[in-house]
Parts: structure tokens; C-alpha cells; sequence
């Protein structure tokens, strides 16, 4: 057996966690009647053939076929027709006269049962309703852990190809974090660039509360600020000459999106650039295979119960036009370009 390498014990561990969240869009299947749906079905179920069937909330479906599709559970027709990969019925248990363990026990006949539970993902599932707030200290402190080591991306993987931006940041200018959470950012920001100053807004008051803490131990409080609002609430006008949405610009809900994109464009000087970091959500159906854009695909699937929708890039650049935005530049960054570092200015 050859020796570990860092690179293979990442590899491992994605592996894990790949099928460790198949398994998890594999058991939704199972319990709301969805596969047993799809499996008595010869030519396949469009989704909103699915969703009368088995009278579930439609855009929920569509992420969850998409997400099967992705996983290589479902294969999809010109017609749009979903339909479980072939042996998948039998080596799931699908074709067995009794239940899968965790499935409704009427989900073998194509519906759940109508009263099966009443937790959050039930709900969501059933009505649309959005499961859970993303303002409880729980999900901060998933956020505060997911985006901890940003800056290391930063450091490694974007200013070596973004020069200029680094020297902005050395030589001294005001940025604004939009989406800040808990604050790691702009506080790691602060203690490599001692001549800016940083100012980050989150609606999350938990995540606010940590970062308020943090600035204070840290000695940064006469650099770095941080206020409990969203980005579609600020009232900024030509102050920063920077701005940025870290794995936020997805997080912010549609129907204030615009709105926090035009607060921002008002927030930047003449000349300021707005920097968005994100994954990437394809556009087609045939890209959801495409490992380019796995992370989004996942992080689309365990979001959407709270009501965030991931956008393709031509609907994101769309939205940065709109907003008064111009020159708007992408590359690639991480392994397998698997997040976009996006520039546009004012």
C-alpha cells in the first residue's frame, strides 16, 4: 500500500462525504415516496408529473432530481423525464414486497403517507414553507465553521493571480465585507493588511456577537466594525473602496438579492470593485455532472429548505448589470476550479 499523501487524504475524505450525502438525497427518496414513484414508472416522471403525483412542493422536487442526477441515481430523457438508473430499483430494494428500512409504509405504492411527520424537512417538502431560520446559533456556528479558512484561499489561490488587488489591500483602502458572519475574514484581513480598514454587515445578530468579540481580543476595534444588518439594509454611499460577498451572494434570498446588490453598488466609491466569491450552479441539466460544480449542487440541495436558491452565472451577471455594475471578470480558483472569483466595478 503506497504512503498517504495530504492530497490523498483530502481525496479520501471527499469520498466520504460524497457518499455520505448521496446516502442522505437516497433516504429523502425513500421516505416522501419519491423513488417508489419513479421506480413503478417505465418511461420516467417529469417533475411536475412527480409533484401531482405525489402532491409535494415542485421546486423542492426539481433540486432533489437534479441532485440525483448528479449522484448518478436518476438519468434523465429529451422530454425531461427523470427515471432511476437501470438495476438501481432492484439493488435498492424497490422491487421488494416490504418497505426499505426509513420508508413511508406506503411509499412503496408511490405516496408517502399524508400525516408522516412534522419536523422541519416535512414540512418544507410538503408546503414550500421555508424548514428552518438561518439566524439561530445553530446554523451560525455551521457557517462560522465552513468559512474559516478563507483567508487561506485568499492568500494561496487568489492573490497570487490578482496582484493588484493584494497591493490595494497593502497600501491602505477601506473594504466592506457583505455577509461577514462571525468576522474571521475581515479579522484575518486586518492583521496581514495594517493600513485598511474593514467594515462587515450579517444578518445573522449570533454571528455579529462573535465578531464583536473577536475584534475586541484581538486589539482591531479601531480598524474593523461590524453591524447586524443585511446587505439589502445598508445605507452606504460612496464610502469603500472595496467590497466583498464570500460565499454570500447565494446566501442572500431572491427576493432581496437585487436589492443588496444596487445597496452595494451605492456603497462603493466611483471606481470600487466588488469581489464575489462563490460556487458555481450550472444552467443545463447535462452540467450537473460536470465535478466543476459539485460543491453548488450539494450546497443547493441542503439549503433549500431555507429558501436559498443558487443562480447560474449568466442570471448572476444579469443581476450585476442590473445593479449598475460593469467589467465583470471571472477565473477559477480552488481544486478542479470548483469555486469563481468574480470582479465587477462601479
Amino acid at each position: 500500500m503506497s504512503e498517504p499523501t495530504i492530497l490523498s487524504q483530502i481525496a479520501k475524505i471527499r469520498n466520504f462525504e460524497k457518499g455520505h450525502r448521496a446516502s442522505q438525497v437516497i433516504n429523502t427518496g425513500f421516505r416522501f415516496g419519491i423513488l417508489a414513484a419513479l421506480a413503478d414508472s417505465l418511461e420516467g416522471l417529469t417533475v411536475p408529473e412527480l409533484a401531482l403525483k405525489l402532491m409535494l412542493y415542485e421546486p423542492f422536487l426539481r433540486v432533489w432530481c437534479q441532485t440525483a442526477y448528479h449522484f448518478e441515481i436518476l438519468d434523465c430523457d429529451q422530454q425531461g423525464r427523470f427515471k432511476l438508473q437501470d438495476y438501481l430499483d432492484e439493488v435498492l430494494g424497490l422491487t421488494l414486497p416490504f418497505p426499505h428500512p426509513g420508508q413511508s409504509t406506503e411509499s412503496h405504492l408511490g405516496r408517502p403517507q399524508p400525516n408522516e411527520g412534522d419536523d422541519p424537512l416535512s414540512r418544507y417538502i410538503r408546503t414550500g414553507h421555508a424548514g428552518y431560520s438561518p439566524n439561530i446559533p445553530e446554523m451560525s456556528l455551521e457557517r462560522c465553521r465552513a468559512t474559516k479558512s478563507i483567508f487561506t484561499i485568499f492568500q494561496a489561490m487568489i492573490f497570487p493571480l490578482q496582484k493588484d488587488l493584494e497591493n490595494r489591500l497593502a497600501e491602505g483602502c477601506d473594504y466592506l465585507d457583505i455577509g461577514c458572519g462571525s468576522g474571521q475574514l475581515v479579522m484575518d484581513f486586518a492583521k496581514r493588511f495594517k493600513k485598511s480598514t474593514f467594515t462587515g454587515v450579517d444578518p445573522d445578530p449570533y454571528g455579529i456577537e462573535q465578531a464583536e468579540q473577536g475584534i475586541i481580543e484581538l486589539g482591531l476595534d479601531n480598524r474593523v466594525a461590524v453591524a447586524n444588518m443585511g446587505g439589502e439594509e445598508m445605507d452606504f454611499t460612496d464610502k469603500f473602496d472595496l467590497a466583498g460577498m464570500v460565499l454570500t451572494l447565494h446566501e442572500i434570498l431572491p427576493d432581496v438579492r437585487l436589492a443588496a446588490l444596487c445597496k452595494t453598488f451605492q456603497a462603493l466609491k466611483k471606481g470600487g470593485c466588488l469581489l464575489i466569491l462563490d460556487y458555481p450552479y450550472p444552467g443545463r441539466l447535462e452540467d450537473f455532472r460536470n465535478p466543476r460544480f459539485e460543491y453548488g449542487i450539494v450546497e443547493q440541495y441542503f439549503e433549500a429548505m431555507g429558501g436559498i436558491v443558487h443562480i447560474p452565472r449568466e442570471e448572476q451577471d444579469h443581476l450585476l448589470f442590473e445593479a449598475g455594475f460593469t467589467s465583470i471578470e471571472s477565473i477559477t480558483v480552488a481544486e478542479g476550479g470548483m469555486m469563481d472569483f468574480l470582479t465587477a466595478r462601479k
